[in-house]
């Protein structure tokens, strides 16, 4: 199988486990945030243990302050993340993550010195006109998920810039310990006041979503090595396909015209975007 087909082939799977994640959230019921996010965080620590056990060395980084940084990024990102995906249909949940790709356009320049040209600012503009196509007037709620919703796809950028920054020089191992230590102290005193046993359906289900993640994220990492992300990222982009089935199968979640036009907009900006940036 040639490397390319690999890549895809991992791109997909990737992408469904990633929905599969959400899905598995908004199946949980009668948990607090915080216990969620705590859930992940302990799923993301637990996924490097072999690689720790393995290698005591896997701590060792020369960008400390950025490394406990990116892994803030993570743990907030995931209240975020996580409120958008509770409150909101999957299918627009799904489309507006999308927008980090966009985010990223708009701090590139400012942050890595990287230059934007005229094209590349205006399909990032034609973008969120995708994003008022979905969240317009009457179509969504425009409370505390629509807005976790944008801010999450906001720290998303800003994990892509500092992941990009830090795989200059450091192991993909040692970047998941880092995000896992550091999300599970931000996420443990949050959660410790209503930690309770949620049921064994509910503690079944959050520990599937907590290595769901992780597992999405090493699947994605393994089709990167493979290919080139600007050829994989439309690929990714077949999570809206599963947040669709699994809304419509699961939680009878029917989408509309607005939602299409908004998905056209945002997805055929992001596929701009990212050709214009290889």
């Amino acid at each position: 199988m040639r490397p390319t087909t690999q890549a895809v082939l991992l791109t997909v799977a990737s992408a469904f486990v990633f929905n599969l994640e959400t899905t598995i959230i908004k199946l949980v019921e009668g948990v607090p945030l915080a216990t969620l996010v705590l859930a992940r965080s302990l799923g993301q620590f637990l996924w490097v243990m072999p690689a720790l056990i393995r290698d005591p060395t896997l701590p060792r980084t020369r960008h400390l302050p950025m490394a406990i940084f990116r892994g803030a990024l993570s743990g907030v990102s995931w209240f975020t993340y996580y409120l958008s995906y509770s409150g909101l249909p999957l299918a627009p949940a799904t489309v507006l993550s999308f927008t980090t790709v966009l985010f990223v356009t708009a701090l590139a320049g400012p942050v890595l010195g990287e230059r934007v040209g005229w094209r590349r600012w205006l399909a990032t503009g034609v973008g969120f006109l995708g994003v008022l196509a979905i969240v317009r007037p009457g179509a969504l709620e425009l409370g505390w998920p629509v807005a976790a919703s944008m801010v999450s796809a906001l720290l998303g950028a800003a994990i892509v810039l500092t992941t990009k920054f830090l795989a200059r020089d450091e192991r993909t191992g040692t970047i998941m310990f880092w995000i896992g230590v550091v999300s599970v102290c931000i996420s443990t005193p949050v959660a410790w006041p209503g930690l309770a046993w949620p049921g064994w359906q509910n503690f079944a289900l959050m520990a599937l979503a907590g290595l769901c993640g992780p597992f999405a994220m090493h699947l994605w990492i393994n089709a990167l090595r493979l290919a080139d992300a600007s050829f994989l990222a439309p690929i990714s982009y077949t999570r809206l396909v599963f947040a669709a089935a699994f809304g419509l199968v699961l939680f009878a979640e029917l989408p509309d015209a607005w939602l299409g036009l908004g998905t056209a907009l945002i997805l055929g900006s992001a596929v701009y975007v990212t050709r214009r940036g290889r």
